[in-house]
């Protein structure tokens, strides 16, 4: 915190602004996710903070600590916050998740303004955050992608994207920088998509045939000799979740890998289908199988939408990747990058109150400083094994004072 430089012109500042930023992120550790009252607690337990911060003149105030986070600089505090996660955890070899989130209560309440955004990159086994962008609006997703990946040492890891990052450009830098990536294909790739959806559609046909019937001729031979599908089921709340991946490792199944996407060795189609639990009066499952519900759909959905959006009953998104991946593989990397909304946004949002916050000035500052104490509480479940929930987490750094002194003074280099 100290290689941070401090906002405030030359007069004679009276709280360290890196006391006041430790502050804080003692104070998201353990729950107390306002500036207010993340400050408060620090001036209830000064005595015992002295121990390792000087505090001269004692805990700062709130308008001193909203006053410094406004006034930091944005770039330079993130790069800082990557070098000292880049201490912790090593950024090559790794599945890294890149995606936006949305500051919902930071936006400003006038005509036309959109809301801003910050772009995070995640490692997928851990859910640590590696890095932050901030970004205007959901629309500079894709000039912040290369900016984000400049910053990153990616060599020998796989990049997962949304379907905005699925361009030329992004692929190709990649590349340049060492890496390797798993991309979406929606309908923002029209071509490529409808290209997917037909012949994994023929491919599916002729497969299921020639398991009825070995002297069956496909449609696509050179193609269904590298031709592979899985098929998943689980219950997941109150509804059944059926996937499917299935992969081509065929590069010339689009047009796109022969003009413009040469580095493309496996094209693939995941298929997700949401089936909702229904009980009759006597509490006994009737939920219509997957064949009736494509058909028919059920009494809760009667009607079942198909897309490639997220609110789709029937969702089909297509996926390519320079490597040749299995289909477990394909939908190893998938269902992975999906967990970073459960892994990170929804705890931000509703452990952290991030989509609450209506910081507006110093709003990316405010996110950086949540992402410290969300790695640093990520970091003690994983070496703790004392919890799987962040929250329970929080309560055991404010029980424990003794996992303050070791994640925050001690445990992890450079911090303060």
């Amino acid at each position: 915190m100290k290689a941070v430089p401090d906002p405030r012109c030359g007069r004679t500042s009276k709280h360290d602004h890196a006391e006041v930023l430790v502050c804080l992120v003692i104070g998201f550790l353990i729950g107390r996710l306002t500036i207010r009252r993340s400050l408060k607690w620090c001036r209830k337990h000064l005595k015992w903070l002295r121990q390792y911060l000087p505090l001269k003149n004692g805990v700062a105030s709130p308008s001193t600590a909203c006053r410094i986070l406004a006034g930091i600089d944005e770039e330079l505090f993130a790069l800082q916050f990557i070098a000292w996660i880049g201490e912790i955890i090593e950024t090559r070899g790794i599945h890294l998740v890149i995606d936006g989130k949305a500051l919902r209560a930071a936006m400003e309440k006038v005509k036309n303004f959109r809301t801003p955004m910050v772009m995070n990159a995640i490692d997928a086994a851990t859910g640590l955050v590696l890095a932050q962008l901030p970004l205007q609006n959901k629309e500079c997703e894709i000039t912040a992608i290369p900016e984000l990946l400049k910053v990153l040492d990616i060599r020998d890891s796989t990049v997962t994207l949304d379907a905005i990052g699925t361009q030329t450009e992004i692929m190709g830098q990649i590349i340049r920088q060492g890496g390797h990536f798993v991309l979406t294909v929606k309908r923002n790739q029209p071509q490529s998509y409808e290209e997917i959806e037909k012949y994994f559609r023929e491919l599916t046909e002729d497969y299921g045939r020639m398991r009825e019937d070995s002297g069956f001729q496909p449609r696509h031979p050179e193609m269904m000799k590298v031709y592979e599908e899985i098929c998943l089921k689980e219950k997941n709340r109150d509804r059944y979740e059926i996937r499917r991946y299935r992969v081509c490792r065929y590069p010339a199944l689009l047009t796109k890998t022969q003009e413009e996407w040469p580095f493309i060795r496996t094209a693939g189609e995941a298929e997700q289908i949401r089936i909702p639990i229904e009980r009759d009066e006597n509490g006994n499952d009737i939920t219509p199988d997957e064949e009736t519900f494509r058909k028919q759909g059920s009494r809760r959905k009667p009607k079942p939408k198909k897309g490639d959006g997220e609110d789709s009953d029937i969702q089909i998104t297509g996926m390519i990747s320079d490597r040749e991946l299995t289909a477990e593989e394909m939908g190893g990397y998938k269902r992975a990058h999906w967990a970073v909304e459960n892994k990170l946004h929804h705890v931000l949002d509703d452990t952290f109150r991030e989509d609450r916050s209506p910081a507006k000035k110093s709003k990316n500052n405010l996110a950086l400083l949540r992402k410290f104490s969300y790695n640093l509480l990520r970091i003690a479940m994983i070496r703790e094994k004392r919890s799987d929930l962040m929250t329970e987490m929080m309560d055991e750094f404010c029980d424990d004072h003794a996992l303050i002194e070791k994640y925050v003074f001690r445990g992890v280099k450079s911090f303060y």
